[in-house]
């Protein structure tokens, strides 16, 4: 008699991609539920599917922790949230254009240090949630504790989209290459 043995399709297998896709989706949604605060001008999908699981990771950690100020919390995010789509859409009436996924101008980073880049500025919003997460936890723990966990979410949620960038540039720097050789080859009559 022979044993069948049942595999599961090619979706069923827990992959490193798969594992690192789902580590930057709950990254970048914790991120997105202090960032909402720190940054303005989202893209149109800025927030999208991230805002729904970070609200999603609110109410759920503060009904893990029983904080009643995590609730709190969940009113003022909304709040910010419903800002930020309604200065998206009014940028959208003004004719601004930005990158749909756009994560969010560092506004209140660059009010601190105005000379520094928005890529550094970004960085001091993880800095930004470190710091007032700690003043937070003198209070309640719990909130204090999910905001400073912000610091954790922003930074690796930033280097993967710093990360994706150079690959991209990278991409285009190769396809540049190879359409300069190929136009050589071309331009030469050698087939």
């Amino acid at each position: 008699m022979q044993q069948q043995q049942s595999h599961g399709g090619p979706g069923d297998r827990m992959t490193l991609a798969g594992s690192f896709n789902g580590l930057y989706l709950l990254a970048h949604s914790h991120a997105l539920t202090c960032t909402v605060f720190l940054r303005r001008d989202f893209g149109a999908e800025g927030i999208g599917l991230f805002g729904l699981i970070a609200g999603l990771l609110i109410l759920g950690y503060g009904s893990f922790a029983n904080c009643y100020p995590m609730f709190i919390y969940f009113l003022l995010w909304m709040l910010a949230v419903i800002c930020q789509r309604i200065r998206q859409f009014r940028n959208w009436r003004r004719g601004v254009i930005t990158h749909s996924r756009y994560n969010g101008y560092p506004f209140i980073s660059k009010r601190l240090f105005p000379r520094m880049s928005e890529l550094n500025a970004k960085g001091v919003d993880a800095f930004l949630c470190l710091a007032i997460g700690g003043v937070l936890a003198q209070f309640w723990q719990p909130l204090g504790f999910f905001v400073m966990t912000g610091f954790l979410s922003i930074l690796f949620s930033e280097a993967v989209m710093v990360e994706a960038t150079k690959r991209r540039m990278q991409a285009m720097r190769d396809a540049e290459l190879e359409q300069r050789y190929l136009a050589e080859h071309y331009r030469s009559g050698r087939f």
